[in-house]
C-alpha cells in the first residue's frame, strides 16, 4: 500500500504547474480544443475513448466522444461519435512551501449514453497537456488531453 501510494505521489508531482499565482488557475486558462485520449474500466468492464474537447473558457466545454467498452464500439459496430457537455472548475491548491498547484474538477454528460462522469485533473506544460482520472464509482479511468 504505501509503494503505491508513493508510485502515485511521484506521478502526480510530475503532472501539476508549480509555483502558479491565484490570477494563473482561473477558468479562462482552458480555452480552445483539446483532444483526448483516455482507458480504463466503467463498471467492469474493458473502457477506452478518444475525442476532442472544446474549452469556452467560461467553466463550460462541450465535444465529442467515441468509446469502446468490451471491445465493441459503444452503440454497436457502425456507431459515429456523440456529443457530450460540461462543466469546469480550476483552483489554486498550497501544497506546502509556499507552492501553490492548479487542479481540474470536471463533469461531463453524455446524453446518448445517459451518462455523467467526474475527473480530477491537473495541467502540465503551461496547459498545453492535461493529465485526468475518474472520480466517479465504478469508473477507473486516465488519460492525457493535448491543446490542439
Amino acid at each position: 500500500m504505501r509503494r503505491m501510494f508513493a508510485y502515485t505521489v511521484l506521478i502526480a508531482a510530475g503532472t501539476i504547474v508549480p509555483g502558479l499565482r491565484a490570477s494563473d488557475c482561473s477558468n479562462d486558462r482552458l480555452r480552445g480544443a483539446y483532444s483526448f485520449l483516455a482507458s480504463g474500466t466503467v463498471n467492469g468492464m474493458p473502457f477506452a475513448t478518444t475525442g476532442q474537447t472544446l474549452y469556452n473558457g467560461d467553466g463550460a466545454a462541450a465535444g465529442i466522444i467515441q468509446a469502446s467498452v468490451g471491445g465493441g464500439l459503444r452503440g454497436g459496430p457502425n456507431s459515429p461519435p456523440v456529443p457530450w457537455t460540461a462543466t469546469y472548475s480550476l483552483t489554486t491548491m498550497l501544497v506546502g512551501n509556499g507552492q501553490t498547484v492548479c487542479v481540474l474538477n470536471k463533469t461531463i454528460t453524455i446524453p446518448a449514453w445517459n451518462m455523467d462522469i467526474s475527473f480530477f485533473g491537473t495541467a502540465g506544460d503551461d496547459f498545453r497537456e492535461l493529465r485526468f482520472i475518474a472520480t466517479t464509482p465504478g469508473a477507473t479511468v486516465s488519460g492525457t488531453a493535448r491543446r490542439q
